[in-house]
């Protein structure tokens, strides 16, 4: 029950679309376990914009690899100027499953990386 109340608040906030609803849903990112930190990351990908992009940037300094992974995953959907650069910077982190998917995205695998 937690996950579909889950699913329909990310719905909510991802229709609002706006700056705030950027930061709630980067914040929860940060604070999250996986899966629910994929579907954070989905979800600002969905919103787009600079907020989105912003608060992806700063998940991928995140403890946890997975909430980095899934920033990853993310800003490989979302591209734009300098996304492709800080993914870049993962190339060496310590966990195997980011750098497995730093690789992907970088040889394009994974969608449109600007």
């Amino acid at each position: 029950m937690i996950a579909e109340e889950r699913h329909q608040s990310l719905a909510q906030l991802v229709a609002q679309g706006d700056d705030r609803a950027a930061e709630v849903i980067g914040a929860a990112l940060r604070d999250s376990h996986w899966p629910a930190c994929a579907e954070f990351a989905e979800a600002l990908a969905q919103i787009g914009g600079e907020a989105a992009k912003a608060q992806l940037l700063r998940a991928l300094r995140a403890r946890r690899h997975h909430v980095r992974s899934a920033a990853v995953k993310a800003l490989a959907i979302l591209g734009g100027n300098g996304v492709r650069e800080a993914i870049h910077l993962l190339a060496d982190d310590p966990s195997y499953e980011v750098r497995q998917d730093v690789a992907e995205v970088l040889k394009g695998r994974s969608g449109p990386v600007a």
